[in-house]
């Protein structure tokens, strides 16, 4: 394939209008006061998707020139990023992102090498990031995650405060599922649930494109500890599954070849609905995880012994159920499974009995790494088992209405656990911006490392700045009142424009939510400005000749296919 090659300048001047556009229509929705953007949906005739979240907004946007596109797409990773570690932050992402790619860009024209640029902004990176652990304030309380998800909810009342709820009942490694509620009041629900890392074997099988999960409600599960090749070993449990109008959960060693490739054809066609999932533990311990399974429930583990019947012959009784199985690409979540609870039980003694076996062994008997290994792998088996899952039902009057406040709550949700593993700072970019004093002390190896450190220092203000102007304040105004009162726990409340300690006022900011937008945000801002030329294949669209989206969107079909 042909190959066009873009050069310096004009390939950085091309990538930095793709991070100036997305982050003008991302920005205007930072802060409390921040109005909401409106994106039309790609399928006419469904309603367009209200949002005043940052990454939402950047990964809606595409440009026709690809140079400038692929600018976007660094905007889109950067935001991406933040939001899967921490949930909040995209927005403060995407404004650190933006004002670090224009003050570097502009050093790199002023003859400042940017290798040596990179340098001086990762040494402000990590100056920075370790001034935001030492000041961190620590022992966050059940009052601060109802103030902090306040802030990351645009002020949702009530919503604090069940979150916190969950939190205490679920802990940090327990999981919330988030729903569309029946009502207008959001509703938390604590079930019996378990929750393992292995997602869907493939993105087809989501049923929620826009969230990238398959949720499945009251299926059957089939556990099966053996590779699935062929889908005619299926198809008669398939149809007992049809044939009760539910759907079905497989969860078995792989599905491969023509029985993966049948099973997401029927399920994309609407046939009947069913997801595959990996099974969890690996080698002789996946054994032991799928028989917890089948006795949580309710079903048998298919194994690969002369007890277990073959595929063909497996029936209904021998599928575990659930009420409600939610999938993503990493994670799947059985809630609600209808096995005997006294077993489980029974189960959960006699693992903890071989736990405190392994505890009470003397040094020297057997291997350190072995017993170490042994007792890990019994305390996950007793997680999973008596594992609690959180349900939160999302309350609103119309879908339009909910969708949106389902993906502020989820924010809120992953800022409050960032809250509790690293502490908490003010928000409203002002712990960033008490960074500047830190930073004006700094001397580095070279003029050109110290002008990176001058960049970070312009970009360490720009989230203050930003938040104040569309609160309707004046920056400059804001940023000197807080400068002067010389007090590291002052801050300012954009909505109600008053000024205090952020603990009383409730403007309150994770450190590890700052902390990752500001390290990611650096880190792609270092790739672009390194960047001397970009390489990219030259499209062949002979191939599109008689090709119409909107004819294949309304048929579904592809005319290219014979």
């Amino acid at each position: 394939m042909t190959k066009q090659v873009i050069y310096n300048p004009e390939a950085r001047i091309k990538l930095m209008q793709g991070i100036d556009r997305i982050a003008r229509a991302a920005v205007v929705t930072m802060g409390s006061a921040g109005p909401a953007v409106m994106i039309q949906h790609r399928t006419d005739g469904i309603l367009p998707i209200f949002t005043r979240d940052g990454v939402t907004v950047a990964r809606s946007i595409n440009f026709d020139d690809r140079i400038v596109d692929l600018g976007g797409r660094m905007l889109r990773d950067v935001a991406g990023a933040v939001s899967r570690q921490v949930g909040d932050g995209t927005t403060t992402a995407i404004v650190l992102a933006q004002k670090l790619a224009q003050e570097s860009l502009k050093s790199v024209a002023a003859g400042f090498h940017p290798l040596q640029l990179k340098k001086g902004l990762d040494l402000a990176l990590t100056l920075v990031e370790k001034k935001l652990l030492d000041d961190a304030v620590k022992n966050v309380t059940s009052n601060w995650i109802e103030k902090i998800s306040a802030v990351a909810t645009k002020d949702e009342k009530g919503v604090g405060k069940l979150l916190a709820e969950a939190l205490e009942e679920l802990g940090l490694e327990g999981q919330l599922t988030f729903q569309l509620g029946n009502g207008r009041e959001d509703e938390l629900n604590i079930v019996e649930g378990v929750h393992y890392e292995q997602g869907y074997l493939s993105p087809y099988f989501a049923t929620d494109k826009t969230r990238a999960e398959a949720v499945l409600e009251n299926p059957y599960i089939l556990l099966y500890d053996r590779e699935i090749s062929d889908l005619m070993d299926l198809i008669p449990i398939l149809e007992e599954v049809k044939a009760q109008g539910r759907s079905l959960v497989i969860i078995a060693d792989n599905v491969i070849d023509k029985a993966l490739t049948g099973l997401l054809l029927n399920h994309v066609r609407g046939i009947f609905k069913v997801v595959v999932i990996k099974a969890p533990g690996f080698g002789d311990k996946r054994i032991d995880r799928l028989k917890d399974l089948a006795l949580l429930t309710g079903g048998q583990a298919i194994l690969d012994d002369y007890a277990s019947p073959k595929l063909e012959h497996v029936t209904l009784e021998q599928l575990g159920q659930a009420q409600r199985v939610v999938i993503t690409e990493t994670t799947t979540t059985i809630i609600g499974a209808k096995g005997n609870q006294d077993l489980v039980k029974e189960r959960i003694v006699n693992l903890r009995e071989q736990a405190d076996f392994i505890l009470a062994k003397k040094p020297g008997e057997g291997s350190a790494t072995g017993n170490r290994h042994d007792f890990g792998e019994l305390e996950e088996r007793i997680a999973m088992l008596s594992g609690k899952t959180g349900v939160f039902d999302v309350g609103g009057i119309t879908d339009f209405e909910i969708k949106e406040r389902m993906v502020r709550i989820e924010n809120a949700n992953m800022s409050a656990k960032a809250a509790l593993e690293e502490g908490v700072l003010p928000g409203g970019g002002v712990a960033l911006f008490n960074c500047i004093k830190m930073l004006n002390t700094v001397i580095a190896e070279n003029a050109e490392q110290q002008q990176g450190i001058s960049i970070m220092k312009h970009a360490l203000s720009a989230p203050l700045q930003n938040l104040t102007r569309n609160a309707g304040m004046n920056p400059e105004t804001v940023m000197a009142k807080i400068e002067n009162a010389n007090d590291s726990h002052f801050t300012v409340d954009t909505q109600h424009a008053c000024y205090g300690n952020f603990l009383e006022i409730g403007i309150i900011d994770p450190v590890k939510v700052m902390r990752l937008a500001l390290r990611n945000a650096v880190s792609v801002v270092g790739t672009m400005m390194t960047t001397e030329a970009i390489v990219m294949d030259v499209p062949d669209l002979s191939i599109m000749d008689g090709y119409s989206p909107e004819w294949a969107a309304a048929t579904r079909e592809d005319p290219r296919s014979p």
